[in-house]
């Protein structure tokens, strides 16, 4: 079987909202956003502002003769809260007529994520509708009996009964639900390539007393877990329950599932430089590989 890399850069890290008071940060000031590189394929995680930088990134690598389909993009959504979407409105790829998007979602309190978008899009609040954006979309509703399959030149949604059985694919996305972020929900993503490296994708969970056994199971072994990590022990006391970890929480996680590199992520908004210096070295005395992320992180397996 043909071997591809697996590539993942970082474009927007903060949860809830971008900082407001124009500090400068290391770390980066967009909300939501990964993207990952699977042989051709380009897979892109949420749609936080950070989407916007990805846009411009995407078009220039499309005028220099990229080899990647950048004209067939794959966007799966975590969860349709603001943070996640509001960057999708401005995402120049949904502007050019020979761009196709294939949605993945998960139905969040009883909305699809095609209803969503169009409210977003509304004429009182955008002037540009979802139907008068010229890119072709596709609309594929996930749950946990779904895995994603990535081929050569092409993919499949499957049941998960009938995973076992494919081959040659390059690439994998499976995923679960974590139903401790209000109302409905967030999902976590898990990326898998042919040679065996993996990506864990947990944003917008919330830890508890002996940590949860279907997540360190699901993320077992990865080359890196992305998992949220918004609040300090002293903020977790106030907003316990608002669906957001502190890094004990997140590293207890890599510790238990044997991850190799822990990425910290969704910070919080007020969360300036030095306390994140600060919060990234408690992180490590807990879980050495464990690291801050930051906006323009890029890795290659």
């Amino acid at each position: 079987m043909d071997e591809r890399p697996l590539r993942l850069k970082i474009y927007g890290v903060r949860g809830s909202h971008s900082p407001t008071r124009h500090f400068k940060t290391k770390y980066g000031v967009n909300t939501t956003c990964l993207r990952i590189d699977l042989g051709k394929h380009l897979i892109i995680f949420d749609a936080g502002t950070g989407i916007i930088n990805l846009g411009q990134d995407l078009m220039a690598e499309a005028s220099s003769g990229s080899e990647q389909n950048l004209w067939k993009l794959h966007l799966f959504f975590t969860h349709f809260h603001i943070d996640h979407l509001m960057g999708f409105p401005y995402f120049l790829m949904n502007y050019i007529p020979k761009s196709e998007i294939e949605f993945y979602y998960a139905k969040m309190v009883n909305y699809d994520l095609k209803d969503v978008i169009e409210e977003l899009l509304n004429p009182a609040l955008f002037p540009v509708t979802l139907s008068e954006m010229p890119s072709r979309k596709t609309f594929h509703q996930l749950g946990e009996g779904n895995v994603v399959f990535f081929f050569e030149d092409s993919f499949q949604v499957l049941p998960v009964s009938e995973a076992p059985s494919v081959e040659n694919w390059i690439g994998k996305i499976s995923c679960m639900r974590f139903y401790t972020h209000p109302k409905s929900g967030s999902y976590t993503y898990k990326v898998e390539s042919n040679n065996g490296k993996s990506i864990v994708f947990a944003t917008d969970v919330e830890g508890f007393v002996g940590n949860d056994q279907r997540i360190i199971k699901f993320a077992k072994d990865a080359d890196i877990l992305i998992h949220d990590a918004q609040y300090t022990f002293q903020e977790y006391s106030m907003f316990q329950g608002f669906g957001h970890s502190t890094y004990e929480m997140a590293c207890n996680v890599a510790k238990e599932a044997g991850v190799k590199k822990l990425l910290l992520f969704h910070h919080d908004p007020k969360h300036e430089d030095a306390l994140l210096d600060e919060l990234e070295a408690s992180a490590q005395k807990l879980f050495p590989e464990a690291y801050m992320a930051t906006e323009e992180m890029d890795f290659s397996f």
